[in-house]
């Protein structure tokens, strides 16, 4: 029987905790024994519950708790404390090396061609998304710059800067730099996007899976 193997590519950007000592010991433990409230956490910590309060403010305005009222027979409700989303991205994940382990399983088992045919296949649905991103964009120029601003709020850390000639668009973060690293297929493709979408000969003299400081796309302005 033959097998189909299906993968995307996950990434996550791991933010450290550079909380002061207390509100990050207030995360690990809202981590570690799920909602509580101020009078638990002020018992677990040593800390007066008005300090435990200010602490829980500040975390709150940063958007890495909130609050929810729990009734426990007559009298007030209780108001318990949890994790946002956004609080659960200063946890390290290894999604990368699960992705890394199947595609080196796939390779194994289906071979290398299996293995680009998966990089085909994300770079179709990017390019799609993307694609439906800049349909209004008219000139050369509104569909760089808009591509920039989009690569830039998905985490690209992106320079955009341009002469008579060219456009030159840098990225200083790979969100799979370990995949691209590993499986250069990631960094073809990522190259035929740019080029698929700006519709441009697009060079790339710079890339950070060769050890270089930035991605640095070189985009023609002259057909």
């Amino acid at each position: 029987m033959k097998k189909s193997y299906f993968c995307d590519i996950l990434y996550v950007v791991v933010t450290p905790i550079n909380e002061n000592p207390a509100r990050e010991r207030i995360l690990l433990l809202l981590k570690k024994k799920g909602p509580l409230s101020i009078e638990e956490l002020s018992e677990h910590m040593g800390i007066t519950p008005m300090g435990i309060r200010q602490h829980l403010l500040s975390l709150e305005r940063k958007g890495f708790v909130n609050y929810f009222s729990r009734r426990h027979g007559v009298g007030r409700p209780a108001f318990l404390y949890r994790l946002t989303e956004k609080a659960d991205d200063l946890f390290q994940k290894a999604y990368h090396n699960f992705t890394l382990n199947a595609l080196r399983d796939i390779e194994k088992n289906e071979g290398r061609d299996k293995v680009d045919a998966i990089f085909r296949w994300r770079k179709e649905r990017i390019l799609k998304d993307k694609k439906d991103a800049l349909s209004d964009k008219k000139t050369l120029r509104e569909r760089v710059y808009a591509l920039g601003d989009i690569l830039d709020s998905d985490g690209y850390l992106i320079d955009l800067y341009e002469d008579d000639n060219s456009f030159f668009l840098k990225q200083y973060n790979c969100p799979i730099l370990k995949i691209a690293s590993e499986f250069k297929e990631a960094c073809k493709y990522e190259l035929q996007i740019y080029r698929d979408l700006l519709r441009k000969d697009i060079i790339r003299p710079e890339c950070i899976s060769d050890r270089n400081s930035s991605c640095t796309y070189i985009i023609p302005k002259n057909p």
